[in-house]
């Protein structure tokens, strides 16, 4: 559900500590989006075709724009057993959803779809019907979707919707499977989600930079910091890039699922590193709802969460909050 641009600010020599050890890099589109893979492999080894068929198998579970996807099959009414994939994501989503009390919501997706951000071109034929979206409201709540073994309970009226968490999750699969290969050096991304493990071929920590939250790039400025990122995930959520105007008000897709609408508040965009690329994922979008305050307040008591936000104050200029361990990490 993003579009965010990483540039992975890199030195690489031809001369590695060992000979054996050779850097592969691999790119591509997969889930609406571009993803970048670079691996340290003994040998050279490419796994390119294994990572292509980790998207394939992730979107045949999650993928609600895939109509033999299991989670399109479910939402339609199809009584299916669900799969290992379904059952993680679906378990991460709830962790994330009861800690935010509600604020990060994959049941939105009647929303969603009203919003009309389903579609490439946003805004058209929308029209701004508060009723509309308060009859919506009760077919939204993550309380009321049950998992129950392989077995999953959705109301009927209701509908699911890991766009917000499915990217993050297809990373920490792919770092999986190359730890398990015997790769422990290596740097993923898919849409602007990522984890970062050992060194890269200089034998130095992974660099990355993070766009500032601006509707245009300034290849000259493009960065609101430069961080080493070491044995992390990465995620990162704004509302300045996919929303629509209409009648001189501005509308993002991050949706509030308790107001119906798009989320207001002063948060231009977060960044978060956490162990998992799944839950920085879905704690990125979780703040983007919850506003400034409220994810200060979570940040403290959840110090493991490091979290950088840019927000607009009173007069609407540009003020960050950066955690302790987040900013230990940034360079730049």
């Amino acid at each position: 559900m993003r579009n965010l641009l990483y540039l992975f600010c890199l030195i690489l020599s031809s001369c590695l500590s060992d000979d054996n050890l050779i850097l592969v890099k691999n790119s591509g589109t997969a889930q609406g989006s571009f993803y970048h893979i670079q691996y340290l492999s003994d040998g050279g080894v490419n796994y390119k075709s294994q990572t292509d068929s980790i998207f394939r198998e992730i979107d045949s579970s999650l993928s609600i724009y895939k109509e033999y996807s299991l989670i399109s099959k479910l939402n339609n009414g199809q009584n299916l057993k669900t799969d290992l994939l379904f059952n993680e994501v679906f378990l991460a989503a709830e962790k994330v959803y009861l800690e935010s009390e509600g604020h990060f919501d994959c049941s939105i997706s009647p929303l969603v779809k009203a919003w009309g951000f389903y579609k490439d071109t946003l805004g058209d034929s929308i029209v701004i019907d508060s009723v509309k979206f308060r009859n919506i409201l009760p077919f939204i709540g993550f309380d009321k979707i049950k998992l129950i073994k392989d077995s999953l309970i959705l109301p009927k009226g209701m509908r699911l919707d890991f766009n917000a968490i499915a990217q993050g999750y297809t990373v920490d699969v792919i770092a999986q499977f190359l730890q398990e290969k015997g790769n422990s050096n290596y740097l993923i991304e898919v849409g602007g989600e990522l984890l970062a493990k050992g060194k890269n071929a200089d034998g130095n920590t992974w660099r990355v930079g993070v766009d500032k939250p601006s509707e245009n790039i300034d290849k000259n400025e493009r960065f609101q910091f430069i961080l080493n990122l070491e044995n992390k995930a990465l995620a990162t959520s704004g509302n300045y890039r996919r929303f629509y105007e209409k009648d001189g008000f501005k509308y993002a897709h991050t949706i509030n699922p308790f107001s119906g609408f798009p989320a207001q508040n002063k948060l231009l965009s977060v960044t978060v590193i956490h162990e998992s690329c799944m839950l920085a994922d879905a704690y990125a979008t979780a703040f983007m709802v919850m506003g400034t305050k409220k994810s200060k307040r979570f940040v403290k008591s959840h110090p493991e969460v490091e979290t950088y936000l840019v927000y607009t104050n009173k007069n609407g200029e540009w003020n960050t909050f950066i955690s302790p361990g987040m900013k230990n990490r940034i360079i730049n």
